[in-house]
């Protein structure tokens, strides 16, 4: 039977206007700066960050499968009745759902519905209707489900997921433990499943596969005691927050380099056959991204030996995303990382973002191992060994969250809660969700969520807020946490050194006279060494460069005030010199409009290594820039002629060590205007890109 009755989704009908935004995903690579000249193995951490606003989310189209079998009678199905309230209340006009129970057999309750509050209100009548009796034919429930997204009319642009709650083993429609039909077998493709094991008696087998086959789909242990509300709001937190879909991440090897292994977690990439493991282009999919959520990709490279000291490319990176069925690319002109092969680095030399990294993949080994182990205490084994992997790696707050992640496994006494709890930490970590995955911006959101949930279980007459309150809160949120225009400091007050008004002897005095006349002349000849040298090497004097710049989103009323911009700003500090590293410190630049200042651009004292180069990333979030009527006026003939000025300028401290005796120490420079297309796609203007360079007085 077809189910091709589903709701047309109305326009959206999230918080605000619609935003311009060109680039919603962030690609980053970690490395060593520098490898040896022979033959070595080197590690490339690649970040994708999603950017992107939750004003921009596409909509859901959700199914929640259900189990309503005999064992669901009583507290159990009066949790599930809460939570499903929950979801709905939650849902927006932009969303559809549709609920699917199953006992001894499957019965699509409605088809997807728009969640308007005539709709919420029908379906929770239906919710509340649902009665526990019979077996539990999950593979039946499961199909329907399935058959409800795959029999769409509407589905252009649109985040498809299922929920999928289960108490417990499998049954026919005669009470038997099925053999040929058991839901783990079914076809998912690429609709996410998340599955949520209720109580000890869940079959988390067959709910952890289930999840695994499905495309980002995650694994969740919900104990008797817990509340079903919460857990289903954590998962409800990314699914109304997705705007970037279909993301996918090709990384290219170069000459230089060979790539012998990624680590990308369980999600799918297609492997070379077997004689051409090697291959130079490796190629994975994400699926979709909340907003907020990171990805982690190890890339393991085999550098061959070399003569002779240079720059090397090791690889080429590109994601690609679609949004609202538009497709992307970021960067657009490819992330190229890069590593120096010289003579003076270290074979033992680590980053501690890549080490990082590699120590919570030594420890997810772990509890992989310790989930296939079927024997308690062999998987007590395995965990006292994942303690030590956390033992030996470097102190940083990811050690400490899997620390307390790995105190509440060694906790549990009965094998049930513990095979399911490891099954479901292994599937957290292998699809990269959860706290350790999440910019502080989605972490606000999923305890935010799961708060309201909280406060729902305890009283489900009073609804939680809307999705588009949520949306109108987070951009509030961003908007006051953004570094924008910092007060300007205080002048330090000078330490004056006092000097006695004593009346000294005239010998003591002409002895002083006579030292500050010796100490004056020193002064002025090592000044005028220094200026020789200065003039001699200004040439090569390390400089602040613009190497991108993108207007992301801008946001401008009527009344003069810039109400929400983002910008990203890719600064690098260069060292062109091949005899010295370079020190930058205070680098203190700022961002403006016409006189108005919209944000200042610091970062820590760094050192950048001779020969080499630096990138400074800077994601600007401003907001409440009241303009004056000059600002005003500029901004209005900006807007209208396609493209929007931003003055950028200021100044770092620089050290470069000359020679053996002699440290230059200056100022550096910079004053530049960047001009953005916008409305468009928000990208700089090349030639001004190319001139935003720094100066040495």
């Amino acid at each position: 039977m077809s189910f091709s009755d589903d709701e047309p989704p109305p326009a959206n009908s999230s918080a605000g206007p619609k935003p311009i935004q060109v680039d919603r995903v962030r690609l980053v690579a970690y490395s060593n700066n520098k490898a040896p000249l022979e033959e070595n193995k080197q590690q490339v951490l690649l970040e994708i960050t999603d950017t992107s606003s939750t004003s921009e989310r596409c909509g859901l189209d959700l199914v929640a499968v259900l189990d309503v079998s005999g064992s669901m009678a009583g507290g159990k199905l009066n949790k599930l009745k809460t939570a499903m309230k929950f979801v709905i209340s939650k849902l927006g006009p932009m969303d559809r759902l549709s609920i699917v129970s199953f006992s001894t057999k499957a019965n699509k309750q409605c088809s997807l519905r728009s969640m308007t509050g005539a709709s919420q209100e029908e379906l929770k009548d239906i919710v509340e209707k649902l009665e526990a009796g019979g077996y539990t034919n999950m593979r039946d429930g499961l199909e329907t489900g399935l058959k409800v997204l795959a029999d769409r009319r509407y589905s252009g642009g649109r985040v498809s997921s299922i929920v999928l709650m289960s108490d417990g083993h499998e049954q026919d429609e005669e009470g038997k433990v099925p053999q040929d039909r058991s839901a783990s077998d079914a076809t998912i493709g690429d609709v996410a499943v998340y599955t949520f094991g209720f109580g000890e008696d869940h079959d988390a087998k067959v709910l952890g596969k289930i999840a695994s086959k499905s495309q980002g789909g995650t694994f969740h242990y919900v104990r008797d005691e817990e509340s079903l509300s919460v857990r289903f709001a954590e998962i409800l937190a990314g699914l109304l927050s997705v705007v970037v879909q279909d993301l996918k991440l090709t990384v290219r090897q170069q000459g230089h380099s060979t790539i012998e292994k990624v680590d990308a977690g369980s999600y799918h990439r297609p492997q070379p056959p077997e004689s051409d493991y090697n291959a130079p282009s490796v190629n994975i999919s994400f699926g979709d991204l909340g907003s907020g959520e990171v990805r982690k990709v190890i890339v393991h490279l085999l550098l061959p030996a070399v003569h002779r000291e240079y720059r090397a490319t090791a690889i080429v990176a590109q994601c690609s995303y679609r949004t609202h069925g538009k497709a992307f690319y970021a960067p657009r002109d490819h992330l190229r990382c890069f590593i120096h092969r010289t003579g003076s680095a270290r074979r033992d030399a680590k980053n501690s973002k890549v080490e990082a990294e590699l120590d919570r993949l030594r420890y997810v080994n772990k509890i992989a191992e310790a989930s296939a182990t079927e024997d308690h205490n062999s998987v007590h084994g395995k965990l006292e060994e994942a303690q030590k992997v956390l033992d030996a790696g470097q102190p940083n707050p990811m050690i400490d969250i899997l620390r307390t992640e790995l105190e509440q496994l060694l906790k549990l006494k009965y094998w049930k809660d513990l095979f399911a709890s490891l099954l479901a930490y292994k599937m957290s970590h292998e699809r990269q969700r959860g706290r350790l995955f999440a910019t502080p911006r989605a972490m606000w959101r999923m305890l935010k969520y799961t708060e309201q949930a909280d406060k729902f279980d305890k009283d489900p007459n009073k609804p939680p807020p809307s999705v588009d309150d949520d949306v109108k809160e987070e951009a509030k949120m961003v908007m006051e946490s953004a570094p924008v225009a910092d007060q300007p400091r205080e002048p330090r007050t000078p330490r004056i050194w006092g000097v006695s008004r004593e009346r000294r002897s005239s010998g003591w005095a002409w002895a002083m006279v006579i030292l500050c006349t010796v100490l004056a002349i020193g002064v002025i000849v090592a000044g005028a060494a220094v200026f020789a040298v200065y003039i001699l090497f200004k040439p090569k004097m390390p400089y602040l460069v613009v190497s991108d710049a993108q207007l992301r989103l801008l946001q401008y009323d009527q009344e003069g005030t810039i109400q929400s911009l983002q910008m990203s700003i890719t600064i690098l500090a260069e060292n062109n010199n091949s005899k010295a590293d370079a020190s930058f410190f205070r680098v203190d630049l700022a961002l403006g409009f016409h006189g108005a200042d919209v944000a200042l651009l610091r970062a820590e004292p760094f050192v950048v290594a001779r020969e080499n180069s630096l990138p400074l990333q800077y994601n600007v979030v401003s907001a409440g820039r009241a303009l004056d009527p000059d600002g005003m006026q500029a901004m209005d003939e900006s807007l209208k002629a396609g493209v929007v000025p931003f003055d950028l300028f200021g100044k770092a401290r620089t050290r470069w060590k000359v020679g053996v005796f002699v440290k230059l120490r200056f100022w550096t420079r910079i004053s530049c205007r960047l001009r953005f297309f916008f409305p468009g796609n928000g990208t700089v203007m090349p030639t001004d890109r190319d001139r935003c360079r720094s100066r040495s007085p």
